[in-house]
């Protein structure tokens, strides 16, 4: 779970300027919280049964609720990120339109550092390049270097050496990369949900198999 939200965070940041809002940060967060509270909870429920302390098995059924709230939120914010992929990328294309091949324009430079690290080229294919007013003013033969399989002095970028150049677009990369973490943050946060349930269940079963001392003392022989 952590490691999905994560990698949800450092995307955005990364590749932020594709996105149209910072919704991804959400489900994100909310599932590095999640994942302090389940080390918390999990520290707390193992020292229960040694001290046997009536306020620990209160908190630790305290931290439960607050735990299965937010994985309870966390699932629905993963479930509607899922279908809000489609919208967060539709400026993908707008930027690889705009590019302009310098490294002080933040566009620019967000569309190399895509395709470098995605290992693709272009929004659906590599060929996109060759309806950009850059190819145009590159003088029709090439696309970036960053789509260039090596960045060692044989590849410049030449639509002639298609074998040289990613041919997977980067439009269907990220999509894909997205709904594999987000669909395994929603089913861990399901999981996580129904484990937190029967721990509930079972600190609830002890709590009252457990009564208060004040209690026990009132039903003691002694009063009879």
């Amino acid at each position: 779970m952590v490691f999905s939200g994560t990698f949800l965070i450092l995307t955005y940041q990364n590749h932020g300027y594709f996105f149209q809002d910072c919704y991804i940060l959400v489900p994100g967060w909310l599932a590095v919280i999640v994942a302090l509270f389940l080390i918390l909870t999990g520290v707390l429920g193992i020292c229960i049964p040694i001290k046997e302390s009536r306020f620990q098995q209160g908190s630790f059924l305290f931290f439960i609720i607050v735990l299965l709230c937010l994985e309870a939120s966390g699932a629905v914010m993963s479930y509607l990120f899922i279908n809000r992929i489609e919208n967060e990328l539709t400026t993908v294309g707008k930027v690889f339109g705009q590019y302009n091949g310098s490294d002080s324009d933040i566009g620019s430079r967000a569309v190399d550092t895509l395709q470098k690290q995605l290992k693709c080229c272009g929004v659906a294919a590599y060929t996109d390049w060759q309806t950009t007013s850059w190819y145009v003013h590159s003088g029709n033969t090439n696309v970036p270097v960053s789509c260039c399989k090596s960045m060692d002095n044989t590849c410049f970028g030449d639509v002639i050496q298609p074998d040289l150049l990613y041919q997977e677009g980067c439009l269907t990369k990220l999509k894909n990369r997205l709904k594999m973490f987000v669909m395994f943050l929603f089913w861990s946060s399901i999981t996580a949900i129904a484990l937190a349930v029967l721990a509930a269940i079972g600190d609830g079963a002890i709590m009252g198999q457990h009564p208060f001392q004040d209690y026990r003392i009132l039903d003691s022989a002694t009063f009879t």
